[in-house]
């Protein structure tokens, strides 16, 4: 990972705004980033494909989320 984001990571972890869950990471507050990839990276600690990685509560990924809302507004 770059020392970049290593540093925000551990900002991010020294602040509480992001928290151990256990088994994954959890934001407990808002925090802004220049692309969903760079904070998939960042909670990660590797190179990531944010629309892959981030996942919803009921398991959907960003990517299937945006498919499926889009989708709603196609004409049919």
């Amino acid at each position: 990972m770059p020392e970049g984001y290593l540093k925000l990571r551990e900002k991010l972890i020294e602040t509480n705004v992001l928290a151990d869950n256990g088994s994954l990471y959890v934001f407990r507050e808002n925090a802004i980033f220049s692309s969903i990839s760079a904070a998939a990276a960042v909670i990660l600690g590797r190179s990531a494909a944010g629309p892959i990685e981030w996942v919803d509560s009921d398991g959907l990924s960003y990517k299937q989320n945006q498919e499926r809302k889009y989708s709603v507004l196609e004409p049919q």
